[in-house]
């Protein structure tokens, strides 16, 4: 008798390996990962998010300067932190959550400082080429963002997430160029941080329902994995997830999922001035 197959929900991998010198004012104190967020720290809002999926396992992988913070941020994430924490202070118990079945694991990272680095540290200590990743800098206060990406495509075809185009905020994030129609799309090429006449100048050409910028969500797959680890080491300057991604995508699918709910850009300096992707 033939058993049904079970679909095993990949790991999500955390990369929180930046110092926020953005925000430099105050993030030699503080990961920028931990700024609130409707009133919880933004990587709270990150497990939540990984957990929703359906994932059992994620790693953060964060920068070696914040390693003595670490300890408290596992603790306080853990599973039933919460429950303990409203015991202490004799408040009614929560809802469970799901991320209370969620394997939270914290690494420094190790090598370049990159965000490629980070990528490929969260997948050796995971040992799978097939995972999800996060950029924990993007937060999404109501944790599905992920699962848009999960459920819109194919699980053996690396995607992306991006929001619509925005040419106020084009400067701060990477621009995909996509082709095709409809909710999910194929990238063809990426201009990472265009200054302002590059961003006409992609206006021109591509047209704006073809350009998207890139949200921070991916899934990578065990040939993206090897094309990343090989891009990494053969560039000598700083390397880069969304360039080695574009250029991926000029032989391999890749494909683009357009989310029009706004994430919240924890490296914006001023909290009045939080930029928002999805307008």
């Amino acid at each position: 008798m033939n058993r049904p197959s079970i679909s095993v929900v990949p790991p999500v991998v955390i990369a929180a390996g930046g110092l926020g010198t953005r925000v430099g004012s105050w993030s030699p104190y503080l990961p920028k990962e931990l700024r609130p967020v409707c009133g919880r720290p933004g990587l709270a809002h990150i497990v939540d998010e990984a957990a929703a999926i359906g994932s059992d396992r994620a790693v953060v992988v964060h920068h070696p300067y914040y390693t003595p913070l670490i300890d408290w941020t596992r603790q306080v994430l853990a599973p039933g932190a919460l429950a303990r924490y409203q015991s202490l202070t004799n408040q009614l118990p929560a809802q469970p959550r799901a991320a209370d079945h969620l394997q939270v694991d914290f690494i420094a990272q190790h090598g370049r400082y990159a965000d490629v680095t980070s990528v490929l540290n969260g997948s050796e200590h995971l040992r799978t080429g097939e995972f999800y990743v996060v950029f924990a800098d993007n937060v999404d206060p109501t944790h599905t963002a992920l699962s848009a990406l999960v459920t819109a495509t194919p699980q053996a075809i690396p995607a992306v997430l991006a929001a619509p185009f925005d040419a106020s905020a084009a400067s701060s994030h990477g621009v995909i160029v996509c082709t095709g129609e409809g909710p999910v799309q194929r990238m063809v090429g990426l201009v990472e941080k265009p200054d302002r006449n590059e961003t006409i100048r992609l206006e021109a050409e591509c047209g704006i329902a073809n350009l998207r910028l890139l949200q921070g969500r991916m899934r990578v797959t065990p040939r993206l994995l090897r094309y990343l680890a090989v891009a990494a080491q053969s560039t000598s300057s700083e390397p880069k997830f969304s360039l080695a991604l574009a250029s991926y995508a000029r032989s391999h699918r890749v494909d683009v999922v357009t989310n029009t709910k706004p994430l919240t850009d924890l490296g914006v300096p001023s909290p009045t001035r939080e930029l928002v992707l999805g307008y």
